[in-house]
């Protein structure tokens, strides 16, 4: 599905304040910590170290459900991360496979989700590749607060003498006006990584390639990284496609190695790391990195919950336990606007219209990514070493079947409320886009559905009831009164699996619709008020 894809019959709802839900333990009450600059609440809750229990989880059905969350559409979006097929690749480092798989959910706090494909995958390591970036804009905002007289922003100078004194002289001399947002948002004009084989990824394989003087242009094996490929800030004039630079991001091991004095993944540890209860971070080296461990673009490795716990740092916007390891204003720069690849947020609907605008997504080859969507204090993770020719698709997939799952009201993108608790006591039809699992909108008597205007034609429609509780509901569709008899929520025309809904195609012409709900399962015991309505397809 396109990721641009909007529905074609939304029924525009009021405009709302999102709020946050409730900080919901199923077994007992606790504190709770807010964002003043945000309507929402988020659990006071930090867990220990792995070594010390690590998350804490749901425990059931009826405890997750508790929490917003649905088990079972749980169940099927791990299912699917377990589908996805992976690829082989090597990193060198003792504990990682390339099969292990894993996906977590976290919301309110609370362990709702973990999906392991193998007994592996729970305790090994992950190459997490340009989820490194994420790290070094995290890392980059803690070394404002250790050091607050460099006077670091996101408009300083990427050379600057305090921190890049091996960039000079400078290889082209446009590299005087780079500043580090620039690079955050690969706008800097370094060496893109379509550029050449050598510039692809953190730590490359090439023969005498050197860390340190290939990242500042001055490795005389490689003069690929000397020369700027555009000016800085001017990304329209490099003709090659698109300018994500590894390289530009390289810089801040520089950089942070010249301001602390110390090799940058042990800053990152002492930093960032330590102060969360981060276990093992391994890292795969190559030998032109010298005593350089951390490649700050992204060759680190390290287990599906503590990335998890990572990710729960950017949902807290930086505070753990009453420690600030960075500002929330300093985050705030990159999640609440569209403009960096490594936090890439919805707010131009990016992601989707169905999903919350305060979402956000990290970035690492093979799809080891992180969903934050404070709104709903939730956090989701895929890892794995899955091929990146299909990270939109598994990317879509993962987020449709996570906000399948999703029991509180939330506002999407484009303004509609789900899960509103006012809609659900209303009694009628809605249509559903059976890709993504999603409601498209209502499906009102005498309505006209133009199929060449929606963006899908595999459909499906929900029956909707209010009251008490249905056992099951009895479709009839023109002339078959007994079309299909569904004995379990989603009521659903065409039938569903777990909240996976069937694909189905209205023919052309006039049809009448009707769904009469049951008190017992198989159209059994007592029948209710039928919904009837009759719409047209062209």
């Amino acid at each position: 599905m396109s990721r641009h894809r909007a529905a074609a019959l939304v029924i525009a709802l009021a405009a709302c304040t999102a709020t946050g839900p409730d900080d919901r333990d199923p077994s007992a009450a606790e504190g709770r910590a807010t964002r003043p600059s945000l309507d929402v609440t988020l659990s006071a809750y930090f867990p220990p170290p792995e070594a010390s229990g690590g998350w804490r989880a749901s425990g059931g059905a009826a405890e997750t459900l508790a929490l917003g969350m649905d088990p079972a559409r749980l169940d099927s979006l791990g299912a699917y991360v377990m589908s996805v097929p992976y690829e082989s690749y090597y990193t060198g480092v003792t504990g990682y496979l390339a099969s292990n798989k894993a996906a977590l959910v976290i919301k309110n706090g609370w362990l709702v989700g973990e999906y392991y494909n193998q007994a592996s995958a729970r305790t090994g390591v992950y190459y997490l590749a340009s989820n490194g970036k994420t790290f070094s804009i995290m890392l980059l905002g803690r070394l404002q607060l250790d050091y607050p007289g460099l006077g670091l922003t996101v408009g300083s100078r990427l050379y600057d003498t305090r921190w890049m004194a091996q960039g000079f002289p400078l290889s082209d001399p446009r590299k005087a006006d780079i500043t580090l947002d620039q690079v955050f948002r690969h706008t800097s004009g370094i060496i893109p990584q379509v550029e050449a084989p050598i510039a692809d990824g953190a730590v490359p394989a090439g023969a005498n390639w050197d860390l340190v003087p290939f990242t500042v242009g001055k490795d005389g094996d490689w003069p690929q990284s000397a020369p700027l490929y555009y000016s800085p800030g001017q990304p329209s004039a490099y003709t090659k496609g698109s300018t994500y630079s590894s390289v530009s991001f390289n810089h801040f091991g520089l950089l942070f190695r010249n301001v602390t004095g110390r090799e940058p993944g042990a800053y990152l540890r002492t930093a960032l790391l330590d102060p969360i209860g981060v276990g093992r971070m391994a890292y795969k080296r190559r030998s032109g990195m010298g005593d350089y461990q951390w490649a700050t673009a992204g060759n680190g490795l390290t287990s599906a919950r503590d990335f998890a716990r990572l990710a729960y740092l950017l949902l807290h916007e930086g505070s753990w336990s009453g420690r600030q390891i960075f500002s929330a204003a300093w985050l705030r720069q990159f999640s609440s606007t569209p403009d960096y690849p490594n936090l890439r947020s919805n707010q131009d609907c990016y992601w989707g219209t169905a999903y919350p605008r305060d979402l956000y997504l990290t970035t690492g080859a093979g799809i080891n990514r992180a969903v934050v969507v404070p709104s709903l204090d939730l956090v989701a993770t895929i890892n794995g070493r899955f091929r990146w020719s299909l990270k939109e698709q598994v990317t879509q997939s993962f987020l449709a079947r996570l906000f399948a799952a999703v029991k509180d009201p939330y506002v999407t993108c484009d303004g509609r409320v789900v899960n509103d608790p006012a809609a659900s006591r209303t009694a009628g039809f809605t249509l559903i886009d059976a890709d993504t699992d999603l409601p498209i909108g209502p499906l009102a008597d005498g309505m006209t559905l133009d199929l060449a205007a929606l963006s899908t034609r595999r459909l499906n429609v929900r029956a909707d009831f209010a009251g008490g509780p249905i056992g099951s509901v009895r479709f009839g569709l023109d002339a078959q009164a007994n079309y299909r008899t569904e004995s379990g929520a989603p009521f659903a025309l065409a039938g569903d699996t777990q909240g996976d809904y069937n694909p189905w195609t209205p023919a052309a012409g006039g049809h009448t619709l009707s769904a009469t709900p049951y008190s017992g399962i198989g159209a059994t015991g007592t029948a209710g008020s039928p919904l009837a309505i009759r719409f047209t397809v062209k």
